[in-house]
């Protein structure tokens, strides 16, 4: 087993090309979420001194039902848009991967769309679909018989509205990635399960499925992340409400820090989000990581 110093010096050329991103990544992303930890143990506003209250702001906001509810409605979001998004762009993948050149270009190009759309902009265009007056998804509730409804008004249809938006931002980056990994399968390995008698299914059970489960994994992790994170939507459409029937982690602490001015206590959901996620991809990468090489 070779050293990890001797491995690191061997590979120091590859490594001084990653510098640039691992000083981003750790000046932009752990140092803030050090700071964050920090900070959630401490009470205090900006321009005023820091109190250390030690695990008061987590009891606090323990103690909240708006906590549970956020927490509640992100658990909801998560493992309801990822399986979804996941198991959908695999379908549509493997259903136009066999198809003409043109058909995949234009998949990929439809799909690919709305990741270099601004999120502002996309979430204002469904904001107007779900106008109660003259919003097209009650003109086709009209349309087969049914009533309008008040969809971001309602609590019994605002969340199901941000679970529809949410699934078409996050659908997009799974049926392109799916796409380029099947090109990357060889076709060997279909002819010799051909050989073996292997039909449609078989081969996509036991040949298709086991090879694309490192990009699963990049997606499921991934988009777990995204659905934790996800803010700019609930702010738009919702603002968590009503009645708090749409509130998510990201969003109260947004509300707690510049709607409320509770630093300390935002920064306890904070570390909350910041355990979560990394234990749930902790858990993700151990049950669905894999040694295939191809």
């Amino acid at each position: 087993m070779i050293p990890l110093y001797r491995e690191i010096y061997k590979n120091r050329i590859n490594y001084l090309f990653l510098a640039p991103m691992y000083i981003l990544l750790f000046l932009f992303l752990i140092v803030p979420a050090l700071q964050g930890l920090y900070y959630s143990v401490f009470e205090f506003n900006i321009g005023s001194p820091k109190t250390f209250v030690g695990f008061k702001n987590f009891t606090y906001l323990f103690g909240e039902d708006v906590f549970w509810i956020a927490l509640k409605n992100t658990f909801v979001l998560v493992l309801i848009i990822v399986p979804a998004s996941i198991f959908t762009a695999l379908f549509i993948s493997v259903a136009v991967y066999r198809s003409s050149q043109w058909v995949k270009t234009f998949v990929r190009g439809s799909f690919y769309l709305p990741l270099v759309v601004s999120s502002v902009s996309l979430t204002l265009v469904w904001g107007f679909i779900f106008n109660p007056v003259v919003g097209l998804a009650n003109q086709i509730l009209k349309t087969v018989g049914l009533s309008p409804v008040t969809w971001l008004g309602d609590p019994k249809y605002a969340f199901l509205a941000i679970i529809i938006v949410l699934f078409t931002f996050v659908l997009g980056k799974p049926v392109i990635l799916y796409l380029a990994s099947l090109g990357n399968i060889p076709e060997t390995f279909y002819e010799a399960a051909k050989i073996d008698g292997a039909n449609v299914l078989q081969q996509f059970y036991n040949v298709t499925l086991p090879l694309l489960k490192p990009t699963t994994l990049y997606l499921v992790i991934t988009g777990t992340i995204q659905v934790f994170n996800v803010f700019v939507l609930i702010k738009i459409m919702t603002a968590g409400g009503p009645g708090n029937s749409t509130q998510t982690l990201a969003y109260l602490l947004y509300e707690k820090a510049f709607v409320f001015g509770q630093y300390g206590i935002a920064s306890a959901v904070g570390a909350v989000l910041v355990f979560l996620v990394t234990a749930i991809a902790i858990i993700q990468y151990k049950f669905l990581s894999t040694d295939i090489e191809y």
